[in-house]
């Protein structure tokens, strides 16, 4: 499938993607994973701005990257500099950022050609993350060969592609279950 029938066919109300040519529809998001997003997406969004730092976008922007695949990524980041890639149609080139949250149906991707595409385009940095738990994600950031994991550090991990911005394990995994108000955490990273 090329780009232009990947437009002409993707359906507007659902997620799809333009994977190794192949168009692939996602099922509804469960609630963790909702959940998470809506978090990340409030909490980045917010110190974005209040930093005046670039964009954030959601799961229906469509990234249309060099290689001829469009990706939906959960989250994404894109700093001031490069704004002129953020474009009414989408996102055209590698975000910063990229944030997946894991799926059943589409971790494969996620693990598999989805990262090695962003890591050849230039993206920054790559988290991946499972709703049910820190075991199942992982965090990647530019270096001399790539993409390469990085580790949290005491539970937090600092991002390399939004100064200042740092997550901690607990925010997205709680023990209690559910998710902190982002207004605590916005206040935490100075926001507020």
């Amino acid at each position: 499938m090329t780009d232009d029938e990947f437009f002409e066919f993707a359906p507007e109300d659902r997620k799809a993607e333009l994977i190794g040519g192949a168009l692939v529809m996602s099922l509804p998001a469960s609630d963790p994973h909702a959940d998470r997003q809506g978090f990340l997406i409030t909490i980045l969004r917010a110190y974005v701005r209040h930093k005046r730092l670039g964009v954030v976008r959601g799961s229906h922007t469509a990234v249309h990257l060099q290689t001829g695949e469009n990706y939906e990524p959960d989250v994404l980041f894109v700093a001031a500099h490069r704004a002129q890639i953020v474009r009414r149609e989408g996102v055209f080139g590698a975000p910063d950022l990229v944030v997946e949250l894991l799926s059943p149906g589409t971790a494969n991707y996620d693990w598999g050609v989805k990262r090695r595409v962003y890591a050849q385009s230039g993206a920054r940095e790559l988290w991946l993350i499972d709703p049910n738990g820190l075991d199942g994600s992982a965090f990647f950031q530019r270096g001399e060969t790539g993409l390469n994991e990085v580790a949290m550090e005491d539970n937090v991990l600092r991002s390399s592609a939004v100064p200042g911005f740092y997550l901690r394990a607990e925010w997205l995994w709680p023990d209690g279950g559910e998710l902190p108000d982002e207004v605590s955490v916005l206040k935490e990273l100075g926001v507020m």
